[in-house]
């Protein structure tokens, strides 16, 4: 299946905008040329394809010069292919006698963003259905936010379960909220990584250092209830980071330092010979951090103490991966991650360490008129976790509980897509199991009162089929359905349960005309309980939360729907929403004191999520672009429970993003305003956490082909902002500046 392109002959006057062909003086079987920007700037990363008679047989990725060249001695008329994230795809026929070309690619509109993740595929293509959101790694390496979380902290309706950063934070509180679908720590979205799920198998939080930041090439955000497509999970969306996939000798090194102690050295290569394609990447990473605990706190509440210390995180990562392409046009493929990560929480005896290791194999190919993938995957992960009770003045503090959870996970997977006639259908079978629990020892006093083991499995087999068809000239239709099974059972207490879900989706995109398109969908959706909400408690602050092995999957009924206009230079999109989560599993409060909270996991009826996003991009001059991103919404509980009419906690009410990019020459420059609005802490709404306002700037400049220099500061201004109240009020990152280069290769 091949992507919409924007042809010569579709477009002629895209030929005048986006080509500029020079003839010199011709090297046999060379092909080769330079991709730009409108501005005339060099477009690294660009992927250019090399074809013969509409047939693939040579790919080549540029690097920060924008240059490409190929040697080829294949007779018949070739073609070039050039995609990048953002642009709109150009072909061209190479001219006869040239080995020098210019491609000039124009910015995409939203909805026409090359993307993989909408259509489950390796094949990238624009979705217009989709409301897809696209970051390149040109973008993600001149943004001041140091980890991938806080860089997407612009996508209209993103936040974490709490604002602190991955850098910082406990795991378990890293759950992505998308639509105001949040509230809990397991997330209510996906996170991939080249397909393979990077939500934790136990718990459903997200790792997002588990990819060393120099493999990404690109990172890919899809909102709205996705599990017709990807199954449990993906009520709320689907984000999915792609790794670098070299066509030649590539080469990245990130090298860093600034405040708070902060170190990182994250390096990647690669390179394609012959038939076999490999890639590794490794990444270090340390901050010591600050003390999160506010020296203002509400009445009642001791202010910060002696016992109070950083919070702060040390990672290792490494990947690895081999692939072969056979001449018939199979590959097959094993990739190799390991990652481990120690953390420091806030007071001296409460600590985490994480220690994962997980593979993954592919083979794809032609089959019975299409295109099969088939994919098996395997890990494990240790977890452990302490916990203390401290003093009421918090001068000492008391460990008083010791946590492993080991966990092993095991999937299997297999697509096949298939052109028949105008449309594209999709269908595949997925496999997903899960084995976990929570290991404890309780103390008092440093002497061993009582040892704790619970847990279970998790079983889910799922079928899913997707059709993407016109519907006459203006019309695009996008059917799908996924069907699953899920059976969890406790090792135990011989509890066990067994229940299916239908989610079908339907979508459609219009085009009115004037580069104005409509579009529109409605799904349903599900998400099961984790074995950490079943079988895991934990203590934040004065919080304590306890588990609960009955709980439901969650069910999701959802509508959205948008326009979505180009202009020259401006593009937009508007999109409302609307969703309701039957059985949503929240934490309710049992019981409130100053010195301690007791709240359990529990299916609390409803939750209504409504509101509007909004997206524009504005190219100011060929050197200067900005962007304006919202999104407004309101989450409330509904339904027969006592929470009925409160908000749903760890969801602000809004958020917004500002940015500007600078860039001529050697010079680049960046710079980011994000809000937060106001969102609760707690189910009752007792505790909020008010509005937090962000400001980063980001500047670089090359210093050689190869070669730049950097500096970032985040939170410019130095602003102290709620990250959680337990009821402990915490805060976020004060001001921290880092320098650091740059290497790419090509």
């Amino acid at each position: 299946m091949r992507p919409q392109r924007y042809t010569l002959a579709m477009r002629p006057w895209l030929f005048a905008l986006t080509l500029n062909v020079a003839v010199f003086a011709q090297s046999a079987g060379v092909v080769s040329g330079l991709v730009v920007d409108t501005s005339g700037a060099a477009v690294p990363e660009a992927t250019v394809r090399l074809e013969v008679s509409g047939r693939a047989i040579d790919q080549f990725r540029t690097g920060n010069d924008g240059r490409f060249a190929f040697n080829s001695s294949a007779s018949g008329p070739l073609t070039i292919v050039v995609t990048a994230p953002g642009f709109v795809e150009v072909v061209m026929p190479v001219p006869a006698d040239s080995s020098g070309l210019r491609v000039v690619l124009q910015p995409a509109p939203f909805f026409e963003a090359v993307n993989v993740t909408s259509s489950r595929t390796d094949v990238p293509k624009s979705d217009p259905a989709a409301t897809m959101t696209v970051f390149p790694a040109a973008e993600l390496l001149s943004n001041a936010a140091l980890t991938l979380d806080d860089a997407l902290k612009v996508v209209p309706g993103f936040t974490l379960f709490r604002r602190t950063s991955s850098r910082v934070s406990n795991p378990t509180a890293q759950g992505v909220t998308l639509r105001g679908l949040g509230g809990t720590g397991a997330s209510r979205s996906l996170v991939l990584a080249d397909g393979v799920t990077l939500n934790d198998a136990f718990g459903g939080w997200v790792y997002w250092d588990k990819l060393p930041q120099a493999a990404i090439d690109r990172v890919e955000v899809l909102r709205g209830g996705s599990s017709d497509l990807y199954g449990a999970d993906a009520v709320g969306g689907v984000v999915q980071i792609l790794t670098l996939q070299p066509g030649g000798v590539t080469a990245r090194a990130l090298v860093e330092g600034g405040g708070l102690a902060t170190g990182r050295i994250s390096l990647f290569t690669g390179d394609r010979r012959g038939s076999w394609n490999y890639t590794a990447g490794g990444e270090w990473f340390s901050i010591d951090g600050y003390i999160p605990v506010s020296v203002d706190q509400d009445p009642g509440i001791a202010p910060r103490g002696p016992i109070d210390s950083t919070i702060g995180s040390t990672h290792r990562s490494g990947v690895a991966s081999l692939e072969y392409q056979s001449p018939d046009g199979w590959r097959v493929n094993a990739r190799g991650n390991v990652f481990t990560d120690n953390r420091k929480n806030g007071t001296p005896a409460v600590t985490n360490d994480t220690a994962s290791r997980h593979g993954t194999s592919e083979a794809a190919g032609g089959f019975a008129g299409g295109l099969l993938s088939a994919r098996v995957f395997a890990g494990t992960q240790g977890y452990d976790q302490t916990f203390s009770a401290v003093s009421a003045d918090r001068t000492t503090e008391d460990l008083n509980r010791l946590q492993r959870v080991p966990t092993r996970a095991a999937a299997t997977a297999a697509t096949w897509t298939r052109m028949a006639g105008t449309h594209s259908v999709l269908a595949g079978v997925e496999g997903k199991f899960i084995k976990g629990e929570t290991q404890e020892t309780v103390l008092s006093g440093g002497r061993v009162t009582s040892t704790l083991n619970n847990g279970g499995t998790q079983h889910v087999w799922s079928t899913f089929i997707q059709d993407s068809f016109p519907a006459g000239d203006r019309l695009t239709v996008v059917l799908g359905v996924h069907v699953d099974r899920w059976h969890t059972q406790s090792k135990n207490t011989g509890y066990n349960e067994t229940l299916g879900s239908f989610n079908p989706r339907a979508s459609i995109a219009y085009r009115l005309g004037g580069g104005v398109s409509l579009r529109g969908s409605a799904y349903k959706g599900f998400r099961a309980p984790t074995l950490n909400e079943m079988y895991r408690g934990f203590r934040a602050g004065n919080t304590q939360t306890n588990p609960n092995e009955a709980l439901a999957p969650e069910k999701l009924t959802g509508f959205d729907g948008g326009v979505l206009a180009t202009r020259g230079r401006l593009s937009a999109r508007v999109t409302g929403y609307w969703n309701v989560l039957d059985d949503v599993i929240t934490n309710i409060t049992l019981s409130s004191t100053p010195q301690l909270i007791i709240k359990m996991r529990a299916n609390a009826d409803k939750m209504r999520t409504a509101g509007v996003e909004l997206e524009a991009d504005v190219r100011l001059s060929p050197s200067w672009s900005a962007a304006f991103t919202s999104g407004i919404g309101d989450a409330k509980f509904k339904g027969d429970t006592s929470l009925n009419g409160n908000d749903v906690p760890q969801v602000p009410s809004y958020n917004v993003g500002v940015s500007t990019r600078y860039s001529r020459n050697a010079w680049l420059a960046s710079a980011q305003l994000r809000v937060t609005g106001p969102q609760f802490e707690d189910d009752l709404n007792v505790y909020e956490l008010r509005r937090a306002t962000v400001f980063d700037v980001f500047g670089s400049r090359n210093v050689g082909r190869r070669l730049a220099a950097f500096v970032a500061v985040e939170n410019v201004f130095d602003n102290h902002y709620d990250v959680g109240r337990t009821p402990i009020l915490t805060t976020g990152l004060p001001r921290t500046a880092r320098a650091g280069v740059k290497f790419l290769l090509p």
